[in-house]
């Protein structure tokens, strides 16, 4: 009898702890685990699961936006999606005759994953091609700039394993992570894994909706820094008016002093660089008349080929026509296109050093120096003041704000840090007018966003419609 009682308790536990797995599986949050970039031109950027489903994505230029405007892709399979993506190409005049190539880079930590993804969005491809009067270029090795770059860093660091090893799917990752985290270093990030890349790409990936046009962004921008250092001001104030009455006027007034503005001027300066990162996309991307003739005697095409929809010869526009040139071409390029494009190429990223060496505005440079005034931040030339001396400011303010609070919570009990965090919460909680103010301003962009695309999504159709 007690043979069968343990036998019972045991099949028992057996299907409570199954259960209860079961159970924590449908809760537990998703972990990215691979990244996946499709270039049409729309280009579009994809994070996934485990089960390769897509958990975020990034419309990386305005052709992806007006493509997938409306559409959801997210909790797709990627063989699903890819058939989506190449479905609407084909829908809205992206993947055609003259515009045949596909190509693909992938990066995760397990190769047998990588092939995977591949061979699904093979699938989609093929599905496609099967439809068509034409055929599909696919490359799965990655657009023709990407290649380059990434030889590039393997020339200039051959003793480097990690440089080595560097894949372009990787390569691609690295570079979005590097955009979505102004700290993050080429040296640094080839080290790190696609895992612990993605977990930047993803968390900046979740933020973006599918109308995030550049001028949503720029607006979004600007309302946080409004709203933010509203919530940031008040909760300082609490915080250092709390901490002194804890530790007195004298070692709670030396820490306020060291502390005091710290917080706000580095999130406020993190906000002021993400937002000059996001105009450099337009503005500081235009390329210099003479490089840009250069770049066309090179390629042996007229300036007009090079120009992007608004008619300005860009970083991004001359890197889309190269890649266009070499996906369609495909198996029959020919060495002397591909050393013109490799030469092309060269010259473009010679330009795109000047662009990140060019000093910022004077503007700029004067809202820094508000927004620092009375903190002592070393070495820095305001007359050659870049945009990479703005993001290491923004990390340093960081990095000092959070080591100053670390010291000063040291200090302070359990109860103590309680009721300042209460404090502040309620202090937030009045804060009604700048929410709305943000809110109203979000809800403008947005609706703003949603009709522009909305309306060349219609024209783009219309056009289509009537050549049909």
């Amino acid at each position: 009898m007690k043979k069968a009682v343990a036998v019972i308790v045991i099949l028992t536990m057996a299907i409570l702890a199954t259960v209860c797995f079961a159970g924590c599986d449908v809760d537990k949050e998703p972990i990215a685990t691979s990244y996946v970039s499709i270039d049409i031109n729309p280009s579009i950027s994809i994070v996934l699961d485990k089960d390769q489903k897509i958990m975020s994505y990034s419309c990386e230029n305005d052709d992806a936006l007006v493509l997938m405007y409306g559409e959801v892709i997210v909790g797709m399979d990627i063989q699903e999606a890819s058939q989506k993506i190449m479905d609407l190409a084909v829908k809205m005049g992206y993947l055609t005759q003259d515009n045949c190539g596909v190509q693909v880079s992938v990066s995760s930590d397990n190769s047998k994953v990588e092939s995977s993804i591949l061979d699904k969005i093979q699938v989609a491809v093929s599905n496609t091609d099967e439809k068509l009067a034409f055929e599909i270029n696919y490359d799965k090795e990655g657009s023709f700039v990407l290649n380059y770059q990434l030889a590039k860093l393997k020339e200039n660091n051959p003793n480097n394993e990690y440089y080595q090893n560097l894949t372009a799917g990787k390569l691609r990752l690295i570079n979005s992570a590097m955009a979505a985290d102004l700290s993050l270093k080429m040296d640094d990030a080839v080290k790190m894994t696609t895992q612990q890349l993605l977990d930047i790409v993803d968390s900046a990936y979740d933020r973006l909706e599918n109308f995030s046009t550049k001028a949503f962004e720029e607006a979004r921008l600007a309302a946080e820094q409004v709203y933010q250092t509203a919530v940031l001001t008040a909760q300082e104030a609490v915080y250092l008016a709390k901490y002194m009455e804890y530790k007195g006027v004298i070692e709670g007034g030396l820490a306020a002093a060291q502390y005091g503005g710290l917080s706000i001027a580095a999130k406020s300066v993190e906000l002021l660089a993400k937002g000059v990162v996001l105009a450099q996309d337009v503005a500081d991307k235009l390329l210099a008349d003479e490089d840009v003739l250069a770049i066309a005697n090179q390629l042996g095409v007229d300036v007009e080929a090079l120009k992007d929809s608004q008619g300005n010869v860009t970083v991004d526009s001359v890197g889309a026509y190269v890649d266009k040139v070499a996906k369609n071409t495909a198996d029959g390029l020919t060495q002397d296109m591909r050393d013109k494009l490799n030469g092309a190429v060269e010259k473009l990223e010679e330009s795109k050093e000047q662009l990140q060496d060019k000093p910022l505005s004077q503007d700029i440079v004067t809202q820094i120096q508000t927004l620092i005034a009375g903190i002592e931040i070393k070495d820095i030339d305001f007359e050659r003041f870049t945009i990479e001396d703005l993001k290491d400011i923004a990390v340093e303010l960081e990095k000092r704000a959070a080591e100053t609070k670390e010291k000063m919570d040291a200090s302070l009990t359990d109860e103590q840090k309680q009721n300042i965090v209460e404090a502040q919460q309620q202090a937030v909680a009045k804060l009604d007018g700048a929410l709305a103010q943000y809110n109203q301003a979000l809800a403008k962009a947005e609706q703003e966003a949603k009709d522009t695309l909305q309306a060349i999504k219609n024209s783009r159709l219309e056009s289509l419609a009537s050549q049909s």
